[in-house]
């Protein structure tokens, strides 16, 4: 099955955030504008006394971000640069996104492609949930958030402006700070018990390689094309029944983006795979495999979920990234769709665990497509790849072990 599956991706929110609602992923093509991520100085169209109003909406003596060390100026910058990403017009590796309109308040608001994102999506763009993305950006990059009790808080209030100004200049960078705390210190999978990666499976495996497509027919990838192999596994009763589906996106390594499929893609016979949304094809079978065919280029995971809900966040903020070369059968991993898992660590999970190679693949794969399954080999992943948050959540995952690519380098201002 070759070529761009899906030009949007329908989203349903959140029940604490509206009921449903759809918003398109954009489309676009052309190129991105490098911009310095990590430079103290803002970019030269933001004023540096606005930023600092705006940034003092965190910093009160309620609420205010620490990372020991920092400086005020440090924290202005971090603020605006995740205050940009959140209403999209940066990406977390400092570009321009190639769909991002100046005019408009964010990809959200602005409904890009039409349908129902334009007038759903502008509540969300403009109240919580991009306070809630800012705040998370903030602590994926390092900070925390601190919340000080009511009798700490109170002879800050108290003092003069000046005074407290400077208070909170000082508490933003001390190395201990009194309150409830919240941080980011891992975005790798949890350990625990509940969470079955090693379980045998519990009965034979089923082979998918497109719908209505006989999986007994030889696959034979042209010089053009790879295929990707995933497998969904279900090893006990709260992974039994549970539908599973990974998001793919095409990525540009160089750029840190997202490679979206070009307006003009119809009239130019255009049969590049741009996304691959792969869902399980039968959520009954303890095990199934999925073959689709695809386009050799790098992709990121975009998202993963578990149940009959398509995804309403983004890895934006650092995905596994996997490059699959001509001719190649690459095998992804396994994953386990978990709902209402009752963990020992965190308690209630529900969500797509991924299981690594567990070398089951194959031996399911071999009794419909042999020739596949001696050519498949476990893929390389890489972390961290960020590019343009166009989602409800925006959030970051890592695979356990996986490296990470290269850090970016900002070009000179």
């Amino acid at each position: 099955m070759r070529g761009s599956i899906l030009v949007g991706m329908a989203l349903l929110l959140p029940s604490h955030a509206l009921a449903q609602a759809t918003m398109m992923v954009p489309t676009g093509g052309g190129t991105t504008t490098p911009v310095a991520q990590d430079a103290v100085a803002p970019p030269p169209d933001d004023d540096p006394r606005e930023i600092a109003e705006d940034a003092a909406r965190d910093l009160t003596p309620t609420r205010f971000y620490n990372r020991p060390g920092a400086t005020r100026a440090e924290y202005d910058a971090a603020w605006q640069q995740c205050r940009l990403i959140a209403r999209g017009s940066r990406t977390p590796s400092g570009m321009v996104p190639v769909y991002y309109n100046p005019a408009v308040i964010s990809p959200i608001a602005a409904g890009i492609g039409g349908g129902l994102g334009g007038l759903l999506g502008a509540a969300l763009a403009q109240g919580a949930q991009r306070r809630a993305n800012r705040q998370n950006c903030m602590l994926i990059r390092g900070w925390r958030l601190v919340e000080p009790t009511a009798a700490a808080a109170a002879p800050v209030i108290a003092m003069t402006p000046e005074a407290r100004e400077a208070h909170l200049n000082q508490a933003l960078g001390a190395a201990e700070v009194n309150g409830k705390l919240t941080e980011q210190t891992s975005f790798a999978m949890f350990a625990d018990d509940a969470l079955k990666l090693d379980a045998p499976l519990t009965g034979p495996g089923s082979v998918f390689v497109g719908r209505k497509i006989d999986p007994a027919v030889p696959i034979v990838p042209g010089p053009d094309e790879a295929a990707i192999v995933v497998g969904f596994r279900r090893p006990d009763p709260a992974s039994a029944g549970r539908s599973a589906m990974i998001d793919l996106m095409r990525y540009d390594i160089d750029k840190r983006d997202i490679i979206y499929r070009p307006r003009d893609w119809k009239a130019k016979g255009d049969q590049t795979t741009y996304q691959l949304m792969i869902g399980s094809g039968d959520k009954k079978a303890p095990y199934e495999v999925q073959v689709v065919r695809v386009t050799p280029g790098a992709y990121v995971l975009n998202a993963m979920t578990a149940g009959p809900l398509l995804a309403t966040s983004t890895n934006c903020f650092g995905a596994p990234v996997v490059e699959v070369k001509p001719g190649e059968v690459a095998y992804l991993g396994d994953f386990i769709p978990y709902v209402n898992l009752r963990t020992a660590t965190h308690g209630r999970y529900d969500g797509l665990v991924y299981a690594g190679q567990t070398g089951d693949a194959a031996t399911t794969l071999a009794t419909k497509q042999p020739a596949l399954a001696g050519a498949m080999r476990p893929a390389t992943w890489r972390n961290q790849a960020t590019y343009g948050c166009s989602a409800v959540t925006m959030t970051r995952f890592d695979l356990n072990g996986v490296e990470a690519l290269p850090a970016v380098v900002p070009p000179a201002q």
